[in-house]
């Protein structure tokens, strides 16, 4: 994987910063893309890290951001690996239009024009992988994440979309889908002790993600020898996604249900 360039959205913190930090250590280039600064992420990376400060909700300043990759780079990116998103926590009845636009700016509408800078690129050079950062959100309900969710879910059909069109130019487009990741974006959620006893109570393997866990699925989709695997969807949720209802010690041994 030496000298491969990789570009990454959201790198300044979190799930962004845990996917640099991963590749970097595997001998990637990692083209780090954030509105924040990405000094800490540099120190994490010991050198194969380089930050561009990027508005992703702007279109205009996405097609600067790959300009400048390009000058520093001089080279097509192997990977994209969009993270940059936001996730207000808010009722569907007080979310306001200004809110909703911010979260379809950022988590939809960057990722569909920063695909298209990186997939043009990839289609001059014959080959590319392409990850969008989904989430259970994309597939399941959550109180008062009605935007983020609707977000997400747009991003799974964007995903299979990219994935139909650009496979011809020899690139393959996949997500990853995480469940709840220890990060600054849930820290309010995962402060309140009843909200972390149910999502665990429904988590078969009862721990929260981190983003290392998330790090793991985008280097599979990044292999070379996953060249046949395109439009797909991996969560990584701790079994989250397939539990409809907890196994509780009280529950050991054996019961009939009647119907």
């Amino acid at each position: 994987m030496s000298e491969k360039l990789v570009i990454v959205t959201g790198t300044s913190r979190g799930i962004g910063q845990g996917i640099a930090k991963v590749l970097c250590d595997e001998g990637y280039h990692v083209a780090g893309i954030d509105i924040r600064p990405g000094d800490n992420t540099a120190q994490l990376t010991d050198g194969n890290f380089t930050h561009f400060a990027c508005d992703l909700a702007d279109p205009a300043a996405i097609t600067r951001t790959f300009a400048q990759i390009d000058d520093v780079y001089a080279a097509a990116p192997w990977g994209l690996v969009y993270v940059a998103g936001v996730g207000p926590e808010i009722a569907y009845l007080d979310t306001t239009p200004e809110m909703f636009d911010t979260v379809m700016a950022v988590n939809v509408r960057g990722m569909f024009f920063a695909g298209q800078e990186a997939a043009r690129r990839m289609r001059d050079a014959g080959v590319g992988r392409i990850i969008n950062i989904a989430s259970t959100a994309s597939v399941q309900g959550w109180a008062h994440m009605t935007a983020y969710g609707a977000s997400k879910g747009a991003v799974l059909l964007l995903t299979r979309n990219m994935a139909n069109e650009l496979a011809e130019h020899g690139i393959t487009v996949n997500a990853v889908g995480p469940g709840t990741i220890d990060t600054p974006l849930a820290a309010n959620v995962m402060a309140n002790p009843d909200w972390v006893a149910a999502e665990l109570g429904r988590t078969p393997i009862r721990r929260f993600g981190t983003p290392s866990d998330i790090a793991n699925g985008v280097r599979f989709f990044l292999r070379d020898d996953a060249d046949w695997v395109t439009g797909q969807t991996l969560y990584i949720d701790g079994g989250f996604l397939s539990c409809g209802g907890p196994s509780l010690p009280s529950m050991q041994g054996h019961r009939s249900i009647d119907r």
